[in-house]
């Protein structure tokens, strides 16, 4: 099977530029553009998704495709901020719902959609998670009542839960990436139990 090549915004300008150009009649006499019949001749896929181990982000999504002509373009939504693509397989994936879409030469596409589920897990915010949190976050001058920069004060369980995962800005996209906390960093047994409770819903626990 020929490799799938990941979508740029370039690419797909281009793509469309040259198919537009492609597309157009011209006054000149050309030969008229010829009629794709993608139910026929275009590309179908199947995916195989991998869960993830609580709060590591290592799922997969495998694609197999059949059909499809010339060079085939694959995009994936959402993206993750850290993921990678070879051999046909999308990895470092968190949990979640992907659509991914494969279009040939001829722009003929078809799309579906996996899950990323989560193995293993367990983690309690009582016992896991709040220890961090008041140890890293919840400290003098940052997230604490009364802090001269206006943060929400994490030694209030409801105010961690409900920025646990509001990405852009989250506190799962701040972590994984360190910019939380905002002095110190964590370990990667911390960064991962924070990570896991908030991929099982940020519960009270």
């Amino acid at each position: 099977m020929r490799p799938l090549y990941r979508n740029s915004s370039l690419f797909c300008a281009l793509l469309t530029l040259m198919l537009a150009s492609a597309c157009s009649s011209s006054d000149d006499g050309g030969t008229p553009p010829q009629t794709v019949d993608c139910s026929a001749s275009g590309p179908s896929i199947t995916l195989t998704a991998t869960a993830t181990d609580c709060g590591e982000d290592n799922g997969s999504i495998a694609i197999t495709v059949n059909g499809g002509t010339g060079t085939l373009d694959v995009t994936l939504d959402p993206q993750p901020l850290d993921f990678n693509f070879a051999n046909n397989t999308f990895t470092d994936l968190e949990p979640g719902t992907y659509d991914i879409e494969v279009t040939d030469a001829d722009n003929c596409a078809t799309m579906e959609s996996a899950v990323v589920g989560i193995t293993g897990g367990g983690v309690s915010y009582m016992d896991d998670v709040d220890p961090i949190v008041q140890a890293k976050c919840a400290i003098d001058g940052c997230h604490v009542a009364g802090n001269p920069q206006g943060l929400p004060d994490y030694t209030v369980f409801t105010n961690v839960q409900a920025r646990a995962n509001n990405e852009p800005g989250g506190i799962r996209q701040r972590v994984k990436t360190g910019d939380m906390p905002r002095t110190g960093s964590l370990e990667a047994t911390e960064i991962a139990a924070i990570l896991c409770w908030i991929d099982e819903g940020a519960q009270d626990n």
